[in-house]
C-alpha cells in the first residue's frame, strides 16, 4: 500500500524518507515576527503535517520544532503509523532522545483493525441490500479511515469506487472535490486540475462556496505548474468572506495574498499590477492579512525598485518553506527581477551599468552584465552592452527607417501573392490545354 510517506512530496521529486542531507538547506525566514508554531496552526490534518515536514527537511534551524509539531499532529489526529515512526526516528537523530512509539502503534493498529472490519461489514451489507445510500455512506467512512492512516492513493481509489453508488450529480461532485483536495495535499497538480474538470462537468452551476474552493484549487494547481498568469487571474476575483469557509482545509488568506502577489509580479505589467491587485478591493482584503505583500506591490508600482527587491528577498525567505511556492521560489525571483530590469531601463536610451547594479541590488556589475546578456539573448530587452564605456545602450528605431521597413514588408508580401497568382494562372492554362487535347 502507498502511504503519505511515499507520495507526499511527489511534486518536488523527493521521497518523504529522504535523509536531511539530501534536502536543500535554507536559512530561517527573515520576516519580522515569524513564528513557526503560529504559522502552522492555521492548517489542520495532513495539510499541517505536510508543511511541517517540508520545513523540517529544508531548514535546519527549525527542523526540531517542525518535526515535533508534525509528530504531535500525527499522534493526536491520525492513525498513520508509518509516518509517525519515521518522524520519531528523525527526532531521535536530531536530539539524541528516543521516543517510545510502540504503545501508540499497538493501540492505533487495534483501532484501525476494528474500524476497518466494521466499515467493510457495512459495505457488504449495504451492497447485499442494494442500498446506494448506505453503500455510499460506508464508502465515505472507508475514505476517511484511509486518509487518517495516510493512505492517500487508496483513499482516492475509494472515492472513485463510490461513484457507482451516487444518487445524483451533487454526490458525484463531492467525491471529485474530495479527490482534488487529497491531490492538493500530495502536490499532484495535474490530478487536481483533472478532478476540478470532473467536478465542473457534473456540477456546472455550483454554489458560491464550492465555486470559490474550485477557484483556489485551480489557482494552486496553476501556481504549482508555474502558470503565473492563470493563477493570478483566478485569485484576484476571490472574496475573503467565502474563502474563510474552507481556508483551514487547503489554503489560508495569507497564502492567497502570497500566491496572488508573486504570480502577479511575474505575469502582469506595471499598470495591471495596479489595476488588478493594488486597486482590487477584494484582493486587498487578503493583502491585509499579509502587509509585506502590500508593501512589495506598492514599492514595485512606485518604481522603488531597491526597496521592492529587498522586500521580495525577505518574503521569499519565508516562501522557501511553503510546499507550493518553494519549488518555484528561484524562478519567481528571476522572473520578477527581470521585469524590474525592463522597467528600470524603459525611460532611458543608455544606462551606466555600475549605477544600475547598485540601484537594483546586484552584488556586482559583473552579475548585472550576466543578467543583461541572458535577457538580450532571449529577446527580453533590445539593447547592446558597450564594454568600453560600461553603458547599456538601447536599440532605437528611426521613424523613417521604421516606415521603410513596413513598406519593404508589404512589398515582399505583395510580391509573394503575385507569384502565387501567376503560378495559379499558369496551372489553369495548362489544365485547359490538357482537357482540349483529351477531347480531340
Amino acid at each position: 500500500m502507498s502511504s503519505i510517506s511515499s507520495v507526499m512530496y511527489a511534486a518536488t521529486g523527493q521521497h518523504f524518507g529522504t535523509s536531511l542531507a539530501r534536502s536543500a538547506s535554507i536559512p530561517e525566514p527573515s520576516l519580522l515576527e515569524f513564528n513557526l508554531r503560529s504559522y502552522l496552526s492555521e492548517y489542520t490534518g495532513y495539510a499541517k503535517i505536510r508543511r511541517a515536514i517540508y520545513v523540517g527537511e529544508r531548514c535546519p534551524a527549525l527542523s526540531i520544532e517542525s518535526y515535533s509539531i508534525a509528530f504531535e499532529e500525527l499522534e493526536e489526529k491520525t492513525y498513520d503509523t508509518t509516518t509517525y515512526k519515521h518522524i520519531a526516528k528523525l527526532l531521535e537523530q536530531l536530539t539524541g532522545e528516543r521516543r517510545d512509539t510502540d504503545e501508540w502503534e499497538r493501540r492505533v493498529s487495534k483501532q484501525v483493525k476494528e474500524q476497518d472490519a466494521e466499515i467493510r461489514g457495512k459495505l457488504e451489507r449495504a451492497k447485499k441490500q442494494v442500498s446506494k445510500k448506505d453503500t455510499l455512506q460506508a464508502q465515505w467512512e472507508l475514505v476517511r479511515l484511509q486518509q487518517q492512516r495516510g493512505l492517500m492513493d487508496e483513499s482516492v481509489r475509494a472515492l472513485q469506487d463510490g461513484r457507482t453508488s451516487c444518487g445524483g450529480m451533487a454526490e458525484q461532485a463531492e467525491l471529485h472535490m474530495e479527490a482534488a483536495r487529497v491531490s492538493q495535499v500530495m502536490g499532484r497538480w495535474l490530478q487536481v486540475a483533472t478532478y476540478i474538470q470532473r467536478t465542473e462537468s457534473v456540477l456546472p452551476d455550483p454554489d458560491e462556496t464550492v465555486r470559490a474552493e474550485l477557484a483556489v484549487l485551480r489557482a494552486q494547481s496553476d501556481f504549482g505548474d508555474g502558470k503565473w498568469s492563470a493563477a493570478v487571474t483566478g485569485l484576484r476575483v476571490l472574496s475573503i468572506d467565502t474563502a474563510s469557509v474552507f481556508a483551514r482545509k487547503t489554503v489560508t488568506p495569507r497564502d492567497i495574498a502570497l500566491y496572488g502577489t508573486l504570480a502577479g509580479l511575474a505575469a502582469l505589467d506595471r499598470d495591471q499590477v495596479k489595476q488588478q491587485l493594488l486597486d482590487n478591493v477584494q484582493f486587498g482584503q487578503f493583502l491585509d492579512r499579509m502587509p509585506e505583500c502590500q508593501a512589495l506591490l506598492q514599492s514595485y508600482y512606485d518604481s522603488k525598485y531597491d526597496d521592492a527587491l529587498n522586500q521580495l528577498t525577505r518574503i521569499l525567505s519565508f516562501c522557501h518553506l511553503d510546499p507550493v511556492i518553494g519549488p518555484h521560489a528561484s524562478a519567481l525571483k528571476q522572473r520578477i527581477r527581470d521585469n524590474i530590469v525592463v522597467l528600470y531601463i524603459q525611460p532611458f536610451v543608455s544606462v551606466r551599468m555600475a549605477s544600475m547594479a547598485t540601484a537594483l541590488c546586484f552584488g556586482s556589475t559583473a552579475q548585472l552584465e550576466d543578467t543583461l546578456v541572458r535577457m538580450i539573448d532571449s529577446g527580453l530587452i533590445h539593447a547592446r552592452i558597450d564594454g568600453t564605456t560600461g553603458f547599456l545602450i538601447k536599440h532605437t528605431v528611426n521613424a523613417r527607417d521604421a516606415a521603410l521597413n513596413r513598406v519593404e514588408t508589404m512589398h515582399r508580401a505583395f510580391a509573394q501573392q503575385a507569384e502565387l497568382m501567376t503560378a495559379r494562372i499558369q496551372y489553369l492554362e495548362e489544365e485547359s490545354v490538357r482537357k482540349r487535347g483529351a477531347r480531340a
